[in-house]
């Protein structure tokens, strides 16, 4: 299949999720190459992870790796914000894990795994 025949298959919403998706991962790579460390990067790598959040809750149809690593670079991106503006190892873990649960739990991903369990490889 034709990669602008998939393109035509997309819905309206799985479109602006992979918009969301290309262009909060490009605003979190731009705050890690211009001026790491700095506020402003840590305000950069925040919207990128807003951005990314969107981009979950606009995908929530597809694979449950691909919203698994979007919360992951979403919960490093807030978690690089509170590091960058209060040093804090403590707190920077507390809200990083904070947000993970909340986007977790806001998007119905414990659901879909306990769902998909009975597919799981068994050892």
């Amino acid at each position: 299949m034709s990669p602008l025949k998939n393109l035509r298959q997309l819905s309206f919403l799985e479109l602006f999720g992979f918009l969301a998706l290309i262009l909060g991962v490009v605003i979190e790579g731009y705050a890690l190459i211009t001026r790491p460390g700095t506020v402003v990067s840590g305000d950069d790598m925040f919207g990128g992870a807003v951005v990314l959040a969107l981009a979950v809750a606009f995908l929530h149809d597809r694979s449950l790796g691909l919203r698994l690593s979007l919360i992951a670079l979403s919960t490093l991106g807030v978690g690089y914000f509170v590091f960058i503006h209060t040093q804090a190892w403590l707190w920077t873990i507390l809200l990083a894990i904070a947000v993970a649960v909340f986007l977790i739990f806001c998007f119905g991903l414990r659901r879909d795994v306990r769902q998909n369990h009975t597919n799981w490889p068994q050892f």
